[in-house]
């Protein structure tokens, strides 16, 4: 029996024998969404029409949107909403990768939004990002097809952490339904330091070593040496800190160069610590501007604040973002989190972009877990 004809068996098994027994309509939408969005069989195109793409422009300054519109919506039909939140040096939101997942997701009737946003693409994430994603919502609920009142969010890696943050935006209120948060940071600090130090913590909070990616590594510094305000310490700290980052092995701390001065200096020690101490030191005698910066981007200083249902998803290989931030993430915010989801095998990336066997069983099954509670919180 072919592997794809197994999954897809174990993937509606597991979806109904859940606890709850949700809706047949419940049911019948995820156990078609999880196999298209796994590459395995195109179950939720060979079944429905094809949706319409519309293009329009939101917030200030204007960054586009495509909307699908899924076929014979009407005014008059109060739809469901999500806004696929792209996260930090996203792909085109006309890339088919992109395109296709908002059309699965516009085929079952909910209309999607997939905002652009030109500092995100610039590798810069501000305080002011996630207002920006904010009047995508309400863009988004604006429009007459849609139920105001039933528009969530949806981010993979960094989009997730500002999706968390714009949560608590209060022109949200009585909009925004709920929020997945797939891959997202807890902390910006921790973040800066997990990557520029090769570490994370364990379960008893002690360091342990983990290789982030060296794309991650470079963006990570780029993000960070773009919220510096001095213009000519960035070229310097590019210049040097570049092949360090680049390097896939540590050198011996080097001397701080006399020309760097304040958050410079900081930032100098941070990517050329070798130990995670030294690095959270360096963050800790950044100045008050960057901190808070820092802070602004960040979810657990307003996890307090976020009302709706929250459904948290992490993969424990992930090379971009540590594991351990979903857990994190999950104490701040509390008893709004619906579901936290743990891949055993699965890391940052799409869900099945590097094939699948049969040892993925379990991830696919926790995947279609996780998207019953999102499709019930969306459609029921």
């Amino acid at each position: 029996m072919p592997r794809g004809v197994l999954i897809c068996g174990a993937v509606i098994i597991a979806v109904v024998l859940a606890p709850g027994l949700p809706p047949v309509r419940t049911v019948v939408i995820t156990a078609a969404l999880v196999p298209e969005m796994i590459g395995i069989a195109p179950a939720v195109s060979s079944m429905t029409a094809r949706p319409t793409r519309e293009s329009t422009t939101y917030g200030a300054p204007r960054d586009e949107m495509h909307v699908y519109l899924p076929a014979g919506a009407r005014p008059d039909m109060a739809l469901p909403a999500v806004v696929l939140a792209l996260g930090v040096h996203p792909q085109p939101i006309d890339h088919p990768d992109i395109a296709g997942l908002a059309e699965a997701i516009a085929r079952v009737g909910v209309v999607v939004g997939v905002p652009d946003s030109t500092a995100l693409r610039n590798l810069q994430v501000t305080p002011a990002e996630p207002g920006h994603l904010a009047d995508a919502v309400l863009a988004l609920a604006a429009r007459p097809e849609v139920d105001a009142s039933r528009v969530g969010l949806a981010g993979f890696s960094a989009g997730a952490s500002i999706c968390l943050v714009a949560a608590t935006d209060p022109r949200l209120a009585g909009r925004l339904a709920w929020v997945s948060a797939f891959g997202g940071y807890a902390d910006a600090r921790r973040l800066l330091v997990d990557v520029a130090t090769r570490t994370t913590t364990g379960e008893s909070g002690e360091p342990v070593d983990w290789q982030p990616d060296p794309g991650i590594r470079r963006d990570v510094l780029e993000l960070t040496l773009n919220a510096l305000d001095d213009a000519a310490q960035r070229v310097v700290l590019r210049e040097l800190l570049g092949p360090i980052v680049d390097a896939e092995t540590r050198p011996s701390t080097p001397p701080v160069p006399e020309r760097m001065t304040g958050d410079g200096v900081a930032l100098y020690r941070l990517f050329t610590a070798t130990e995670r101490s030294s690095g959270e030191a360096a963050v800790a005698s950044l100045g008050p501007e960057l901190l808070a910066h820092l802070d602004g981007i960040s979810p657990t200083p307003v996890a307090d604040m976020v009302s709706v249902p929250v459904f948290l998803l992490h993969g424990r290989p992930d090379t971009a973002i540590p594991v351990v931030h979903a857990p994190l993430l999950r104490a701040a915010i509390g008893h709004e989190v619906g579901r936290m989801t743990i891949f055993g095998r699965f890391g940052h990336g799409q869900p099945g972009s590097a094939g699948l066997g049969l040892d993925d069983a379990g991830d696919i099954i926790e995947l279609s877990l996780f998207l019953r509670d999102i499709v019930a919180a969306a459609t029921e």
